[in-house]
């Protein structure tokens, strides 16, 4: 069995490939369901989203019959690479819960060589910043699943100014895909990202958000949920709308 380092740089190379090739445009219907327990709030948000995948422009409509307005796909473009390196913007927390998308997307990619001048966006050569390991239920069979469990070492910690850190990793073994990415990071924040094969695309079929708001001196306190779920995909070849032609 290969070290669980390289099975993630594998899988990051593989999700990298694939993003790259993502369809030019997406149509899905998306539910969003926003809770924040401690102020006994939750709402859901349906809408119908199409997207131009190279750029993120999408045009919205909250259904069954609401209004549709243009912006970034929410609430993230099921192309995503989470593999990456990205910008999560509006997390979904009470006070921005409709306008969460992800963006600065910039696959990770390793190489055993020296790839400084290869004109690639990012080139990683190891997991220095983590220690990996499988998870008990992670298996090699060609029809099963690998499981990785990565912990940020303090290298990372020290010098890191984000919010997430790369938690676990389940890799489909068929495809060679992530069929999972799971992120923590501080105030409580996770972030999971579950993905499925439609049409032989890879997409995002699932989402998870969640993170605690403190106020002044870690006086009083706003957890928060976002789970959403993603169907009803479809892949044209020409724009849905003909706004998503426009330059």
């Amino acid at each position: 069995m290969i070290t669980p380092d390289v099975a993630f740089q594998q899988a990051a190379n593989a999700a990298a490939a694939v993003y790259e090739q993502a369809p030019p445009w997406i149509t899905y219907r998306t539910t969003a369901h926003v809770e924040v327990k401690s102020l006994n709030r939750r709402t859901d948000v349906m809408r119908a989203v199409e997207a131009r995948t190279r750029d993120d422009l999408a045009i919205m409509q909250d259904l069954p019959k609401g209004a549709t307005r243009i912006g970034h796909a929410f609430p993230i473009l099921p192309t995503f690479d989470a593999l990456s390196y990205f910008r999560l913007v509006g997390t979904g927390g009470p006070h921005n819960a409709l306008d969460s998308y992800v963006t600065d997307v910039r696959p990770l990619r390793f190489t055993a060589g020296n790839e400084a001048n290869s004109g690639a966006d990012v080139v990683v050569t190891n997991l220095k910043y983590y220690y990996a390991q499988y998870a008990p239920d992670s298996s090699d069979d060609p029809n099963g699943k690998t499981h990785i469990l990565l912990r940020p070492l303090q290298t990372l910690l020290r010098d890191y100014r984000g919010n997430l850190f790369f938690s676990e990793l389940v890799i489909d073994n068929q495809t060679h895909l992530p069929s999972r990415v799971v992120f923590t990071g501080l105030n409580d924040r996770k972030f999971v990202v579950d993905y499925v094969m439609v049409q032989d695309h890879w997409v995002v079929n699932h989402a998870f958000y969640e993170e605690t708001e403190y106020g002044p001196l870690h006086i009083g306190r706003i957890h928060f949920t976002v789970d959403a779920t993603f169907d009803d995909f479809g892949f044209p070849q020409t724009p849905p709308d003909p706004r998503l032609a426009q330059q």
